[in-house]
Order: C-alpha cells, then sequence, then structure tokens
C-alpha cells in the first residue's frame, strides 16, 4: 500500500488533532478569498481536502465549494463536522490525479504541502494537468507548499515530539538532494507502550521546478507567498504560496 493511504486511513485519530479548523485556518481562508479575488458563490475545489478545515469555512460563508480527497476516513470527518453546522459540501472520494471535472471551477486550492506525495514527477505533473482541466478559463490554482530552502536551514535528522495525548513521537528524516524527496520515519509510543511505525516520502519542489510544471499544464504565476501573512516569498519563508492563472 502506497504511505500516503496508510497514513490517513484513520488508524490513529491523535494525527489529526491539528487538522481541526481553528483562528489559524479561519486566517488562511481570509488570505484564499481575498488572493483569489473569490466573488460571492464562485465554485471552488478543494483539492486533498482532508477534514475541510477550509472547504467547510468558505461554504459557511457561502462559497460553492466541492472537496476531493483519496482518505475515507478524512472524508467522512468532514462530512460529520459539516453537518453539525446543517452544511451538506459535495465531497468526492478519488485520487488527485482523477479530478473528473472539466472547466467547472473558477478555483483549486491545495493547502499544507497535500502535494508531492506521488512516486515520480510525472504522477504530480498529472495533479497539475488534473487541475488546470478543472479549472474555467481565467480561473487560478492556490498551491500551498513547505518552501524548500526554508526546510534545508532548519532540517532535524532525528526529532523527539509530545502530542495532547501523552503519545512520544520519534522522527527520522534524511533529505535527498538528488531527487529533491525526504523520506522520513515515524514511530509513536503510546502511553500504553504500544507502538506504530510509518514511514513517508516527499517531494519538496522548488520554485523554479513548479513554474515548469505549471507552464506545461497552460497556468501562468500570478503571485507568489512567503505565508498567509500576504509576507514577500524568499529563501527564508517558511511557506511558498502560489497562485497561478489559468489561459483564458
Amino acid at each position: 500500500m502506497a504511505w500516503y493511504k496508510e497514513l490517513f486511513a484513520g488508524e490513529d485519530p491523535a494525527r489529526f488533532e491539528h487538522y481541526a479548523e481553528t483562528e489559524t485556518s479561519r486566517q488562511q481562508v481570509d488570505f484564499v478569498i481575498d488572493k483569489l479575488s473569490l466573488e460571492p458563490g464562485a465554485r471552488v475545489l478543494d483539492l486533498c481536502c482532508g477534514q475541510g478545515r477550509h472547504l467547510i469555512d468558505l461554504a459557511r460563508r457561502g462559497y460553492d465549494v466541492v472537496g476531493l480527497d483519496l482518505s475515507e476516513y478524512m472524508l467522512e470527518q468532514c462530512k460529520t463536522v459539516a453537518a453539525a453546522e446543517g452544511i451538506s459540501p459535495v465531497l468526492v472520494h478519488a485520487d488527485m490525479r482523477e479530478v473528473g471535472f472539466t472547466a467547472e471551477f473558477d478555483a483549486v486550492i491545495n493547502m499544507f504541502t497535500s502535494f508531492g506525495y506521488l512516486e515520480n514527477d510525472s504522477e504530480d505533473q498529472r495533479v497539475i494537468n488534473a487541475a488546470s482541466l478543472a479549472l474555467k478559463g481565467g480561473g487560478s490554482l492556490l498551491i500551498d507548499l513547505m518552501n524548500r530552502d526554508w526546510l534545508m536551514g532548519v532540517f532535524k535528522p532525528v526529532e523527539w515530539q509530545e502530542n495532547s495525548r501523552g503519545d512520544l513521537i520519534l522522527s527520522e528524516r534524511d533529505f535527498d538532494a538528488i531527487t529533491g524527496r525526504v523520506n522520513a520515519r515515524e514511530v509513536t509510543i503510546h502511553p500504553d507502550g504500544a507502538r506504530t511505525d510509518r514511514s513517508h516520502c516527499i517531494r519538496l519542489y522548488t520554485y523554479n521546478e513548479l513554474d515548469a510544471m505549471l507552464q506545461q499544464a497552460g497556468l501562468k504565476i500570478q503571485s507568489t507567498y512567503g505565508g498567509f501573512d500576504s509576507s514577500p516569498f524568499h529563501f527564508r519563508s517558511r511557506r511558498m504560496i502560489v497562485i497561478a492563472r489559468k489561459e483564458t
């Protein structure tokens, strides 16, 4: 099984605590609406929507939102939270390479480094192509990624953390400078002594690499930010938030 299918299968709910809606996520939605100049009622695709912290807030504000994710567990969590507010967004269980929409959306958003999970660059290009296909002419794609240059400056090969449930988490990481991939192993030691052991591999793209992929899909970068505070993007920025527009 691909690591991303196993990781988000829902076997360890404690992992997903930081995916819940917060004041920070609401500020991120403010940023999305502002920078994409979303008109009231605009149709938005949240690609890899997860538990829906951005999707639900967009729906609450009157946008016509569709959420797509590969994890059935995450989609069920999203549905439960949305239902509690009387919100019924359209949720699609699908692979991000196979979005299945053509020229339907004013905007596509991909948040929280949900890109670069696939087996090679060609498969990641399929994601960009699918997002472009889903956009109307003149529509915009927003991709929010960790900035590779920043990460290299703070990279920790080994790190211990503790979450709110008292789990101890050991992370072991290495960065392959040839492939641009972070390979990581994460061992969680639960309070009862039980352990879970998972691995993941994420491709971190540079600005120029991502620009080339976007251009190949008929998308042109309009702006790039270093954070949701609208700070300029530079090598010390923690995030790389790219907004690209589909040619009309």
